[in-house]
């Protein structure tokens, strides 16, 4: 016994010396600056019969997104940016499994809050053809106005009620589906004020995070080590 012992600790020792000198696996990913083979365009709700005005420019290597959303409080007002990870319709979709938070170095002005949207394909659900079957990820971020470099963690983004219910789907179905991530959104938040100027300079976003996957395998290997032990101290006993 005390043999086999000492062969699983030698094989552990082992273990956590090629752990110790493993690179930690970083991930990151640029969405501004654009990515290859990434497109990002503006919207607003002129072409269903709105009078809001978006539009997009560059300062020095910042793109600037301007918009002024209509007055009428009795209707629904919107305008955003979108970046297509979708190109061409390839069905390349974006593999976030290893993303844990979204970076955003931004300046604003007239304007106290942002949604930011992730947009996944869900196997079960999503239609290529339809865009709002995509499952959404969200997070309204309030903001100080100026300057600001904002860390969103991806925990903190939550798929919306309205979406369960406009794709009848079950809502204890959470599974977020980071690995296939279609588009990327910015959208003024829901109580931004009307018929003003706001604009927000995009300086640069990062998908960022770290794998897992060195240390997941390591807790599996500990778990075999002790399995051996267990069993074969039992087997000893009989």
């Amino acid at each position: 016994m005390r043999k086999l012992y000492s062969i699983l600790a030698g094989f552990t020792v082992f273990a956590l010396i090629v752990y110790a000198l493993l690179p930690n696996r970083e991930f990151s990913e640029s969405i501004y600056p654009l990515p290859f083979n990434t497109t990002v365009s503006f919207y607003d709700d002129q072409a269903d019969g709105g009078t809001s005005v978006a539009g997009i420019s560059m300062i020095d290597s910042s793109f600037v997104f301007k918009c002024k959303l209509h007055g009428d409080n009795e209707k629904p007002a919107w305008c955003g940016l979108i970046w297509d990870f979708n190109l061409n319709q390839q069905y390349s979709y974006r593999n976030w499994t290893f993303v844990d938070s979204l970076i955003l170095n931004i300046k604003t002005e007239n304007i106290n809050e942002m949604i930011i949207k992730v947009w996944a394909y869900d196997p079960d659900v999503t239609d290529e053809q339809v865009k709002t079957s995509f499952r959404p990820l969200i997070k309204e971020i309030p903001l100080k106005g100026g300057v600001e470099r904002i860390s969103v963690p991806m925990e903190f983004l939550r798929v919306p009620d309205w979406w369960y219910q406009q794709n009848n789907v079950n809502e204890n179905l959470k599974q977020r589906h980071q690995g296939s991530i279609a588009r990327f959104e910015i959208t003024p938040g829901w109580e931004v004020k009307r018929d003003q100027d706001f604009q927000i300079e995009i300086i640069s976003i990062e998908a960022k995070g770290l794998s897992n996957l060195a240390f997941g395998i390591l807790l599996f290997f500990f778990l075999v080590v002790f399995s051996i032990a267990i069993g074969y101290q039992n087997k000893m006993r009989r």
